[in-house]
């Protein structure tokens, strides 16, 4: 009976944890989404974590630094950081993503790091220069990485374009899209090149 217990105890303290998890999360996803007006907080999609890969590799082999904007959970920048072999940082502004993303990037072997800080704060206070910066921030957002045109080589945009722009290159997934402002966006990448 005393090892029943102790196995009773240790799926209480499971179930305990991953419901604490998940209110954090959903209280996380709700400001994001209705507060702060952010985009969506979703994982990418294996097809645009593959086309931003191929990207990559086939017009700018020579990346060395890499930032992802709005990197969420880390997923994107710890995929990009594996297939490329580039230094990625990615910044996120929400805390509880930002922390899973950092507990990920210890058990990733590839060279990725996620800083929790507003990625516009901290493209205008760092001095490094990126050669590729991977964005996922909404159509109101998005436009405002141009004021880091002396930061950012390249820039891809994932599902949202800048409008006074025109990319280099529009990857259009063919399949599956996201759904901002009740508007639905399809997957797409945008290249632009600073």
């Amino acid at each position: 009976m005393g090892q029943g217990m102790f196995w009773v105890s240790i799926l209480l303290f499971v179930a305990t944890v991953t419901v604490v998890f998940f209110w954090i999360w959903l209280v996380e996803y709700l400001w994001c989404a209705f507060i702060k007006h952010q985009a969506p907080c979703v994982a990418s999609s294996g097809n645009l974590k593959r086309e931003t890969v191929r990207v990559i590799r086939q017009f700018y082999p020579d990346t060395k630094h890499i930032i992802e904007i709005g990197s969420g959970h880390g997923g994107l920048a710890r995929y990009v950081a594996r297939r490329t072999n580039a230094n990625v940082i990615g910044v996120e502004n929400m805390p509880f993503a930002a922390m899973i993303s950092k507990i990920g990037d210890w058990f990733c072997w590839a060279k990725s790091k996620t800083l929790w800080v507003d990625a516009f704060d901290y493209l205008d206070k760092t001095d490094k220069k990126f050669d590729v910066a991977i964005a996922y921030l909404g159509p109101r957002l998005t436009p405002k990485l141009t004021k880091h045109k002396n930061k950012i080589k390249v820039l891809i945009t994932m599902d949202f374009e800048i409008g006074e722009m025109v990319p280099v290159r529009i990857i259009d997934l063919k399949r599956g899209s996201v759904t901002y402002n009740n508007k639905k966006y399809p997957h797409k990448l945008f290249v632009y090149e600073f």
